[in-house]
């Protein structure tokens, strides 16, 4: 029997179609868009429509022989889409494709060009549709502030130079903030850069405990491209990704620093792990990684004329959490925006098939540089599952789920994830404060 119908859409159709109108993110990109959607189970003969002509939406429920493209799901997969709050995969239709599209009938009819072209729209649209039936008002983010940061920015940015064989020479762009004692040197995701730690940077707390340290990877963000990328043509290696971590640890002077970082960054803090005598690291805390992630293609095809500018923030901000603050989503889309060609496409070969630390990660010396391991419960890339089962390998490791947090915990929700950020440090620091007074009863340990 099914346990979903789009027959529910009736009572709310008059206010899906006002929280349509009023979104001011979804007129923007609807703009001068003349595009007609669906939304069906499997099981149904009709779909919520969704029109918008003339900038204008307008939703009904009937047959869709006019829609340009379909999203189909079983009934209890849209059930579960819809719920005030949804459980993991389900915050975003980006996760039911990649996830159970290859066995549960989840499935794109129609235009693939209007589909990925129209990506923006139709995700804000089923966002919008979820708020109309749990009679949620949508929060609008505009006028909102990062709620870490503060009026007077405490971030300091400057740039150095560093070489690796694959890269060849860049200028490299850092920034630093805070005046603790311990020094931690924080690495973005997959084609992005380091502005999604200003938060954290900007946070009293931290700035207390820490001094933090953060770098955009040559060709990405502020810095300048090594001499040897070309564009369309960057590859990232395990061996380049360490070498700079490791010429930017010397060349910013920083002792026993702790090395931090989610999704690719997440899988190299093991990398650095496996090296941290050789790097100087002291602990590392691997964000969204784990030992290896298999390349599951999906199931569908999109042009590779699209403009990537639009489809690559749009897939990633589909493992966020459905309860980070608007803001911060936004944060993250924008950044995701604004990378150079092909980055994100190239960090994602790394990702995927550069990483793996099968049969090494064992091997990581938890007395030199102990390993506390995060992973969002919203994350359907790098699962917590997989991140439980890498740290499980690795002796004397610890793994904590993040309760509503996704793939980009430090950005998506700083206030949410800086208490498990803290208990990371307290557990390297209390490791090495054991293992000190199990040697010679002191801490003996370099300053930072």
């Amino acid at each position: 029997m099914s346990t979903f119908s789009v027959s529910i859409f009736e009572p709310v159709l008059p206010n899906l179609e006002t929280l349509l109108n009023e979104d001011k993110e979804l007129l923007v990109s609807a703009h001068g868009r003349n595009v007609k959607f669906a939304v069906r189970s499997n099981d149904a003969v009709e779909s919520l429509n969704v029109t918008f002509e003339k900038g204008e939406a307008k939703v009904d429920i009937g047959k869709s022989s006019t829609a340009a493209f379909t999203l189909s799901a079983q009934p209890e997969d849209w059930k579960a889409f819809f719920a005030p709050v949804p459980n993991p995969i389900y915050q975003s239709y980006w996760g039911m494709l990649r996830v159970l599209g290859h066995r549960d009938g989840v499935s794109i009819a129609g235009d693939m060009v209007e589909f990925g072209r129209n990506a923006r729209i139709w995700r804000i649209s089923l966002d919008r549709a979820r708020d109309a039936l749990n009679g949620v008002k949508s929060e609008d983010a505009l006028g909102q502030v990062y709620a870490q940061d503060t009026e007077d920015d405490c971030i300091v940015g400057r740039y150095i130079w560093i070489e690796t064989p694959g890269w060849g020479r860049s200028k490299v762009f850092y920034e630093s903030a805070g005046h603790g004692p311990q020094s931690i040197l924080l690495l973005h995701t997959a084609g992005a850069d380091s502005r999604q730690f200003h938060s954290l940077m900007n946070n009293k707390e931290l700035q207390e405990q820490l001094m933090m340290y953060a770098f955009d990877l040559p060709g990405h963000g502020r810095s300048y491209p090594g001499s040897k990328q070309l564009p369309q043509g960057y590859i990232n290696t395990e061996e380049d990704y360490v070498e700079s971590i490791g010429q930017v640890i010397k060349k910013l002077g920083l002792k026993q620093p702790i090395v931090s970082g989610a999704s690719m960054a997440g899988h190299v803090c093991l990398a650095v792990a496996i090296r941290a005598k050789e790097l100087g690291v002291s602990g590392v805390i691997p964000c969204e990684g784990c030992e290896h992630l298999l390349l599951t293609q999906p199931i569908y095809e999109l042009p590779g004329d699209l403009d990537e500018g639009i489809l690559n923030p749009e897939r990633v901000c589909g493992m966020c959490s459905p309860t980070a603050p608007c803001i911060y989503k936004r944060l993250i889309w924008w950044i995701y925006s604004s990378q150079g060609i092909q980055t994100f496409h190239c960090d994602l070969k790394f990702y995927f098939r550069g990483w793996d630390g099968r049969g090494r990660i064992e091997k990581i010396d938890t007395q030199v540089c102990p390993v506390y391991m995060l992973t969002g419960e919203y994350d359907y890339s790098c699962t917590p599952q997989a991140s439980k089962a890498a740290a499980d390998k690795i002796p004397g490791a610890k793994f904590e789920m993040m309760k509503g947090l996704g793939h980009f915990p430090m950005t998506e929700d700083p206030k949410a994830f800086i208490p498990y950020m803290k208990r990371a440090l307290d557990f390297i620091e209390q490791n090495h404060k054991a293992k000190a007074t199990a040697l010679n009863g002191s801490d003996s340990r370099e300053p930072k």
